[in-house]
């Protein structure tokens, strides 16, 4: 190789390393999990969840076949279709370890509570959030009947995935936290954990383990997937609000319209919502309707006539009842969920 052809080489393979992490900065975040069609849902295993929007005005229930759909591979080519022979092993520090049939869960006293369930991917104004009727055993119940040693402060919960996480104790014995095994009255699908899933209300989807085989309580912290690619251990739900009518972009043919969306957080409850149509200068009341549980999302409107045609920059933001306002602090999913605003640009006829 001769001098000049050497020079060019390393010149180009310098140009090289200086673009590589240009280019991964430009793409969005992605793990190498795979993605696929469902139905009506795109389901993506990433963390960057690209949901279809919902067609007309959104339904209080989200249908089943519209809720969105996230987890790291899809449903365990093992999952079986009769859940006859499936198994939910309760072990640890617990007084009585013991393995229980699903039909052993499904015969116990079951109670129906209507919590919304968001994913911690979801983006700013994103629709990786649905509302549905939650069927199952009380999660606090069964904790009493595995009776946990007196130190003990971590539940650990295993799918048949491979996927796994914690939650503290204290917050799987929260009052609305069930052990799943239905959904808007029918069975769970095996998109959405058939046969058993964990829903602990005020927690993202990263915690509310799907294909349920194993819950463990132990004394000390538990790493689970996802935290090992450093994402939060918390996974609290943070205030959101979205919204719905309009679109982005969209002309509107009146002066006159009605706002609509949606605002969310958690098991804290939604105390107000506010719109700004001048650039976040003033903002206004939008009125509430009454939520459907103190778990579910809560629905908004805000009735306005624009003075004038042109071109307006629509915001809103929401305060829950216990943490206050919300921020616009955060606009990444990664590591821990999204705080930032909504905004939407109209022009009006």
């Amino acid at each position: 190789m001769t001098r000049s052809a050497f020079i060019r080489f390393m010149l180009a393979s310098l140009a090289l390393c200086l673009l590589a992490p240009l280019r991964a900065l430009a793409r969005p975040w992605r793990t190498t999990h795979k993605s696929a069609r469902r139905g009506s849902v795109l389901h993506v295993s990433d963390m960057t969840p690209d949901i279809a929007r919902p067609t007309g005005k959104l339904s209080p229930i989200t249908p089943v076949k519209r809720f969105y759909v996230e987890d790291i591979s899809g449903p365990p080519d093992a999952l079986p279709r009769n859940a006859s022979s499936w198994t939910l092993r309760l072990a640890g520090d617990i007084t009585r370890p013991q393995s229980l049939r699903y039909d052993d869960i499904i015969q116990r006293p079951s109670v129906t509570r209507i919590i919304t369930l968001n994913c911690i991917g979801n983006p700013i104004g994103g629709y990786a959030i649905g509302n549905a009727e939650w069927t199952g055993l009380p999660l606090a119940r069964l904790i009493e009947d595995m009776d946990p040693d007196f130190l003990a402060d971590t539940m650990v919960l295993k799918g048949a995935d491979g996927y796994h996480d914690s939650l503290p104790l204290s917050a799987a014995k929260h009052p609305g936290a069930l052990l799943v095994h239905g959904m808007n009255g029918q069975p769970l699908t095996r998109d959405h954990g058939f046969p058993l899933r964990v829903l602990v209300p005020g927690y993202y989807g990263i915690k509310q383990v799907k294909w349920l085989q194993e819950i463990r309580i132990q004394n000390g912290p538990h790493t689970g997937y996802w935290q090992k690619l450093n994402w939060t251990q918390s996974g609290k739900v943070k205030i959101f609000s979205r919204i719905d009518h309009p679109q982005q972009g969209q002309w509107l043919e009146s002066r006159r319209t009605t706002l609509r969306g949606v605002a969310f957080a958690g098991d804290r409850g939604i105390q107000y919502v506010q719109v700004s149509l001048d650039g976040e200068k003033n903002w206004s009341l939008a009125k509430l309707e009454k939520p459907l549980s103190p778990y579910s999302w809560v629905f908004w409107s805000y009735p306005v006539t624009f003075p004038r045609a042109g071109r307006y920059r629509i915001a809103v933001r929401a305060a829950d009842q216990f943490s206050g306002i919300q921020r616009d602090d955060h606009r990444n999913p990664f590591p821990a969920g999204v705080s930032g605003i909504h905004r939407v640009d109209v022009n009006v006829m």
